[in-house]
């Protein structure tokens, strides 16, 4: 039986960057609309089941309340799990997702809701669809062809091998043991209380290290690009140190703000290649928010693997599906 999840955040795209930059701002009425298209992409393909995450704002009760009954034609269902309204839903859906067998899982939200996602399962092929502040690792596309390309996957008609690619991931690593992840970047602010989770003061940060670095980017991982680009497929991740020193670039960092950064120096990373952290006590920001604090009495390590996410090209699953005939039909003589 072929089974498809949504996870879809109705907090994404809501934090202190909408009000320091001049970034716009998907409603949760958007996103319900946004969920419907989902929906009706994937049981256009012919997938039995559709497996919905639930959330504080219910946007997929709302989704499916505004199908009509000839429209629902796969079995869609609403996944049985408490709701707390913080990232650990995404974790736990995801994870109770991969236990029931699901073949892809389309999320709705940025590059926090993506790396709380991975957090539950990375072995569950994902189509992340944009709706955050800051993204980078998921992408801007209509919701009925991102719900077409999860549904190929889910029953094997696109190659999960050919159609999608294995990310990168940073992993945070205290005394030897992982202690968290991110997908983008992870950064090293110089400061002892979390106050609002979104990063956007640069004077707070003293190291970032990245999976991906691309000047077309928005972002803290932009000002890397602006230097030394790394792009998804470079087997490398990237460090920077900020302060006075090697060279001055101009960076997008906010929706609408373009700042000149100074950085004191910069390197790519192997593998494996482990970076202390220098500020003790301080914080970590794992993909623009501030999430774990840096102990003063720990060694506290970044690394980039790649041993993150498995992420579906859209484009790829459809035309691979094209090719196979999938969407066409002869008449019979």
């Amino acid at each position: 039986m072929s089974k498809v999840g949504i996870i879809a955040n109705p907090a994404s795209g809501k934090d202190i960057r909408r009000l320091v930059g001049h970034a716009s701002l998907m409603s949760n009425r958007d996103k319900t609309s946004l969920v419907t298209r989902i929906i009706l992409g994937i049981q256009s393909t012919g997938v039995d089941g559709i497996v919905v995450m639930p959330d504080y704002f219910g946007l997929g009760s709302l989704a499916l309340s505004g199908l009509g009954r000839g429209e629902i034609r796969s079995r869609v269902s609403i996944l049985d799990m408490p709701v707390t309204g913080t990232q650990d839903d995404s974790t736990r859906a995801m994870m109770l997702m991969g236990e029931m067998g699901v073949g892809c899982v389309v999320t709705v939200g940025g590059d926090g809701t993506n790396r709380a996602v991975a957090k539950g399962d990375r072995s569950v092929p994902v189509v992340p669809l944009s709706t955050g502040t800051n993204n980078v690792f998921p992408v801007m596309a209509e919701g009925t062809t991102a719900g077409i390309a999860a549904g190929l996957v889910a029953q094997g008609v696109a190659d999960v091998g050919d159609v999608a690619s294995v990310h990168k991931r940073v992993i945070v690593s205290e005394d030897g043991q992982e202690k968290d992840m991110a997908l983008i970047d992870a950064v090293v602010l110089e400061q002892a209380f979390v106050g609002a989770r979104a990063v956007w003061n640069l004077g707070e940060i003293r190291q970032v290290v990245c999976t991906r670095a691309q000047p077309e980017s928005m972002g803290l991982s932009a000002i890397g690009g602006s230097i030394c680009p790394v792009d998804p497929e470079d087997d490398c991740g990237l460090y920077l140190e900020l302060g006075h020193g090697e060279v001055t670039c101009r960076a997008a960092v906010l929706p609408g703000v373009v700042q000149e950064v100074e950085v004191a120096c910069f390197r790519r990373l192997e593998f494996g290649e482990e970076v202390l952290v220098a500020v003790r006590p301080g914080l970590l920001a794992l993909d623009g928010e501030r999430e774990m604090v840096v102990r003063g009495d720990a060694d506290t390590c970044i690394r980039v693997e790649r041993d993150g996410p498995k992420v579906v090209d859209i484009n790829k699953a459809i035309r691979q599906a094209a090719a196979q005939g999938f969407f066409t039909s002869r008449r019979r003589a």
